[in-house]
């Protein structure tokens, strides 16, 4: 449902740019994802500085080892994606459905909206430089539309949401361009790309 970017012989970026809000304020940005044999490789530039991440070297800032905010806004980026949720076999990532046709909590009878097929996926068992701070992720994928709605999991013991608010289509390839995140209802972080290139 995404797209066809995803085949085995694509070797496809991926740029978009938009604006991220943060506790610290706004910021535009520029995020470049590049697929590879692997899986993905991802660029992050802002304010003058310039983060990647890879499978092989994790998350980097200025070729040494990101920590902190570098750290968590990279692996949001990237990992809290609905890219992730394809390439991360790719890099010996493990699946598991954990339930169908959920419906939310609070749904009534005579419920008539969205249902999901939950999808755990564990990170592989890497070194700590490369290890993700949180090891796995439960993705809600729309049994209507194919496509995740948001994506779940745990970190530093608070419950983590990041939900996908609207896609930017082009050529039948599919992108998350609104995507915001929060904890126990709080907001997080969000981010709102005005344009998106794909280049095959």
């Amino acid at each position: 449902q995404l797209g066809k970017r995803f085949g085995p012989t694509s070797r496809s970026a991926t740029t978009l740019s938009g604006q991220l809000n943060t506790s610290e304020g706004q910021q535009s940005i520029t995020f470049t994802r590049r697929q590879t044999e692997n899986g993905e490789t991802a660029e992050l530039n802002f304010s003058n500085r310039a983060l990647t991440w890879s499978a092989e070297e994790g998350a980097k800032a200025n070729a040494n080892a990101a920590n902190g905010t570098d750290r968590l806004l990279l692996e949001r980026l990237i990992l809290d994606s609905p890219d992730n949720f394809v390439l991360a076999q790719l890099r010996g990532a493990s699946y598991f459905t954990v339930a169908r046709n959920v419906r939310p909590t609070d749904a009534t009878d005579g419920y008539d909206g969205p249902l999901w097929n939950l999808v755990r996926v564990d990170e592989p068992q890497v070194d700590e430089n490369r290890k993700a701070l949180s090891t796995w992720r439960i993705y809600y994928i729309n049994v209507q539309t194919g496509l995740p709605d948001r994506v779940e999991y745990q970190l530093d013991g608070k419950e983590i949401r990041a939900e996908f608010l609207e896609w930017s289509e082009q050529q039948g390839e599919k992108t998350a361009s609104h995507i915001r995140w929060t904890s126990d209802g709080q907001p997080l972080m969000e981010y709102r790309a005005t344009s998106v290139s794909l280049n095959q």
